[in-house]
């Protein structure tokens, strides 16, 4: 991509900054150590391996402190998407009563394509994600087929806007978000 994709910049700002300024929730972030100076007050995890070692490392310490807070599970926000942390929460809404939101992970999913990092996750999924990864399993797509999971289905013209991996994806995904948002709209679903 050039740049670090938490650093890719939509309207002048740093897509980090976009998704933490939109946040309505508290905010916790993994980022292998990396900080990011123009962020609201956000707290930062360490990841529970060293050296980046997937996205299941990063997401088992906020796993971890949810659990122990009492909360019953975590909103996931990768942050190659163009979507505000509020539109994925608004999405996910339709699997709010499944299993898998209640003890597994519940994912935005479209073109055949699912988003486990644009999901709910259980808090109860804390220990036996840690089991898994200790076990030295890092794959996100493997440890799925063992929880209970469910998807929400994304609307079609919000496909490019969720996952970016290349210049022209996120062309596109900034072209996209224009067309459907313009300039300063945000469109949530209720």
């Amino acid at each position: 991509m050039g740049s670090p994709k938490p650093l890719l910049p939509f309207r002048g700002v740093p897509l980090i900054e976009r998704l933490a300024a939109a946040a309505n929730r508290p905010l916790w972030i993994a980022s292998a150590g990396q900080r990011f100076p123009n962020l609201p007050p956000a707290l930062y995890l360490p990841d529970a391996l060293p050296e980046r070692q997937g996205a299941l490392s990063a997401i088992l310490p906020a796993l971890e402190l949810a659990a122990e807070q009492g909360h019953t599970g975590i909103y996931v926000l990768s942050c190659d998407t163009l979507l505000l942390p509020e539109q994925v929460a608004g999405c996910l809404q339709q699997v709010r009563n499944s299993a898998a939101w209640q003890q597994g992970v519940a994912a935005l999913s479209g073109g055949g394509r699912d988003y486990p990092l644009l999901a709910h996750w259980s808090a109860a999924l804390a220990a036996p994600l840690r089991q898994y990864v200790e076990s030295g399993q890092r794959r996100v797509t493997a440890w799925l087929q063992t929880v209970p999971f469910a998807v929400a289905p994304l609307p079609d013209e919000w496909l490019p806007l969720c996952n970016f991996n290349t210049p022209p994806e996120f062309e596109r995904a900034v072209e996209q978000a224009e067309r459907l948002f313009g300039h300063g709209k945000q469109v949530i679903l209720e």
